[in-house]
């Protein structure tokens, strides 16, 4: 293996917000193996996904390059093909690739491409042609490989059955662990670095747990591990001065009609689910440390995007910028390099891929719009965000309160499917801009949202129509036509002129 680069090991959950764990202040949450990796690292404590929805988000991610930038506007696209990502680039230098679980990001043969950018009517596998070695997991516990395992698609099975199709279905899985995919999927990890550790070339492994996403429910030990009782509730959003389609997302989400009990025990599962997890990492870390490459191994854990858990009125993930959807958790450890502490620098899920291409040495492409974070983490000159920018939504209206026709009747009702999976959730585009103090969120129709991060962390009282805090609002906006200004894209090269994007220009006059 090549002494001078270091193997790349990202861990990704879905659907988990920063305040689920212990390191971030949850009550009750314990998770031994991710808190072992954060005594050893780095703890960001204010770290943001870019969009509040899967594909979006982790699109984004493995491009660097915001979802507008890309044109993923909706949880239903995936990356273009054109676009350069984090495992290509890694791989024409010399890494091995692994996708070991979720996807939701890469075209895998099965979609039609439709982008004007690319040969119209193909099918591109680009998964397969970025990643050395793919095994595939969706949500449940179907995971590529053991499909035809009575026993696994019998806990797939119960999974779909009972908690998948109604707002806040939950339940206890009666599987055995080990035929769950969250196990699997650690246990596929564990035999990959067996086999990888052979290699001359070193590794990145994006390991991709499809949970704690629904369908919210666990196989014992770890379904009863949390009791109900014990689990803390969000403040309650009374949503006077809110957006409408906050309170659209209420009725949909049969919130209006959901008990604190209710709540609890869908909290008590998810939290569950997350130490399911915790137990898969804990496994690969010790593989790691076994094989003796763990020094040798840069790793990153974080989540995609987080699911609001009863805060807002709400379940799941909406087309909004509350921290509950777009708060992640994010771990930096790196033994030997990284000095363990906790960090306030603000992060971008964007971030990622401009940081392991600094840190494995690699050329970081042109048009990537992260902010590498690889000197801070090194310990030298590094100037933090001072703000992030997160974006959402398609173009459209915004669905209204009076256009609603057809409602779940309660929690349990699996006639209209979840709201947050239908396309009209995520009409309306809207971008948030987010510092230390103060979030701004605008929408396309009109509507606006002003908090006070200081006094009102948990984004309770809408400031937008405060006369008081027009010059905050002023500012912000000010902030934000910068960013799109500086953000208008730099890649693809424009070809109908021979110049060379890398070189900075010699003077202010240009020739061709």
């Amino acid at each position: 293996m090549e002494n001078n680069k270091p193997n790349i090991l990202l861990i990704q959950t879905d659907q988990q917000t920063a305040e689920t764990l212990g390191i971030y202040g949850n009550p009750i949450v314990r998770t031994p193996n991710l808190e072992r990796l954060a005594e050893k690292g780095i703890v960001f404590e204010k770290a943001f996904c870019n969009y509040p929805a899967c594909a979006p988000s982790r699109s984004s991610m493995m491009a660097g390059r915001y979802t507008s930038t890309i044109r993923n506007h909706a949880n239903h696209m995936l990356l273009d093909p054109l676009e350069v990502s984090l495992p290509q680039v890694l791989k024409k230098n010399g890494y091995k690739t692994a996708l070991i679980g979720k996807n939701h990001a890469f075209m895998d043969g099965n979609q039609v491409n439709r982008y004007p950018s690319s040969q119209q009517g193909d099918k591109p596998d680009i998964l397969h042609e970025v990643f050395d070695f793919v095994r595939e997991a969706q949500h449940g516990h179907i995971v590529e490989g053991y499909e035809q395992d009575e026993e696994v698609r019998a806990a797939h099975q119960w999974a779909v059955d009972n908690c998948w199709s109604s707002p806040l279905g939950h339940g206890t899985n009666p599987a055995s662990y080990k035929k769950c995919g969250t196990y699997l999927l650690g246990e596929t990890a564990v035999n990959y670095l067996e086999q990888a550790q052979k290699e001359e070339n070193p590794f990145f492994l994006w390991l991709s747990f499809p949970d704690p996403h629904t369908p919210y429910q666990a196989p014992e030990p770890y379904a009863s591990m949390y009791h109900p009782d014990d689990v803390p509730l969000p403040p309650k959003d009374d949503m006077r001065n809110k957006p409408e389609r906050q309170k659209v997302a209420h009725i949909m989400d049969a919130m209006d009609r959901a008990d604190e009990q209710t709540i609890r025990e869908v909290r008590a599962i998810h939290y569950g689910m997350i130490n399911f997890i915790d137990d898969a990492i804990g496994r690969v870390v010790d593989k790691l440390k076994k094989l003796g490459i763990l020094d040798n191994t840069f790793i990153i854990f974080t989540s995609d995007h987080g699911d609001s858990m009863g805060a807002h009125g709400l379940i799941q993930k909406h087309n909004m910028f509350y921290d509950s959807f777009t708060h992640v958790p994010f771990i930096v450890s790196w033994p030997g390099k990284v000095k363990a502490q906790r960090s306030n620098h603000l992060i971008e899920l964007i971030d990622i891929m401009p940081t392991v291409l600094d840190v494995a040495g690699c050329d970081i492409p042109i048009g990537v719009q992260g902010k590498s974070f690889a000197p801070y983490l090194l310990g030298e000159d590094y100037e933090p965000r001072e703000y992030v920018v997160i974006e959402s939504g398609e173009d459209g209206e915004p669905f209204k309160l009076s256009e609603i026709t057809k409602r779940p009747e309660h929690p349990f009702d699996e006639s209209c499917f979840v709201w947050c999976a239908w396309r009209e959730a995520w009409l309306g585009k809207g971008k948030s801009i987010r510092t230390h103090d103060w979030k701004l969120n605008l929408y396309t129709n009109g509507e606006g949202e002003l908090y006070d991060l200081r006094n009102d962390p948990h984004e309770l009282n809408n400031l937008f129509d405060s006369k008081k805090h027009e010059q905050i609002i002023i500012e912000l906006e000010r902030k934000l036509l910068r960013w799109s200004i500086d953000k208008e894209d730099k890649a693809p090269e424009n070809r109908t002129v021979g110049l060379n994007y890398r070189e900075k220009y010699a003077s202010k006059v240009v020739t061709d």
